[in-house]
């Protein structure tokens, strides 16, 4: 039996309710899987907690511009290929977009299915690569492959320490609370024992063997931080 290739999953951000429905429509039947975001608030929450084979974006939204919000995508570390839809085709468009990061360009009137032949070359030639990276001076997390890079190494992490290097990462350079962190892994019920202080030590042995420094660093009487050292445990 010959299996069906997975679809491209596609981000597409566009406002007119009846053009992103009727580009979904013809989309999924041909092997592209659609999720639909109308304003940009929309589009940067659905990146943050789902990886995209393709963003198709919009230059005007109704809350912001389509270029402005792949700057500030990719300057957060969004590795999905984006094209750009717009009804201006003029150079100093097409260059401001190739500027901010994108890599495709098209100009409304246009034929879905050039579109969708765009879309699968983008998916197929520039993989995505796991969407989001978290960035902590030179240190990279990527959040789906579960692992950590920086200068000299990498470590693969469980899925405990991808949810305890992140919070860090994202926070630093400043500190997070252990009742934070204890509430990011089990909720509002967090164990009787100290779990969180044995799951520290262990992501400190890991990147100090991956990296030469444990670099997570203890605030007494508060919680932890992301940096170059540490101080007692």
């Amino acid at each position: 039996m010959t299996l069906s290739p997975a679809p491209v999953r596609v981000l597409l951000v566009e406002d007119d309710l009846d053009v992103a429905a009727g580009l979904g429509a013809f989309l999924e039947p041909r092997g592209v899987s659609v999720d639909f975001a109308y304003t940009a608030r929309e589009a940067r929450s659905l990146v943050s907690h789902a990886t995209f084979d393709v963003l198709v974006l919009d230059v005007q939204l109704p809350d912001g511009n389509g270029v402005a919000l792949c700057r500030e995508l990719k300057d957060r570390g969004l590795r999905s290929p984006v094209l750009f839809l717009t009804a201006r085709g003029a150079l100093e468009d097409k260059l401001r977009g190739f500027d901010a990061g994108g890599i495709d360009y098209m100009v409304k009137p246009f034929a879905p299915t050039e579109l969708l032949a765009r879309i699968k070359a983008l998916a197929h030639h520039i993989p995505a690569a796991g969407g989001f990276a978290i960035r902590a001076g030179d240190f990279s997390l990527d959040p789906q492959a579960a692992l950590v890079t920086g200068p000299g190494g990498a470590l693969a992490l469980n899925a405990t320490a991808v949810l305890v290097l992140r919070r860090l990462m994202e926070a630093s350079p400043g500190a997070v609370a252990r009742e934070d962190l204890n509430a990011l892994l089990w909720g509002d019920t967090p164990p009787a024992s100290d779990p969180l202080r044995m799951h520290i030590y262990e992501l400190r042995q890991g990147l100090a063997g991956a990296f030469g420094s444990p670099l997570i660093e203890t605030v007494r009487g508060f919680g932890y931080r992301f940096g170059a050292g540490h101080v007692g445990a």
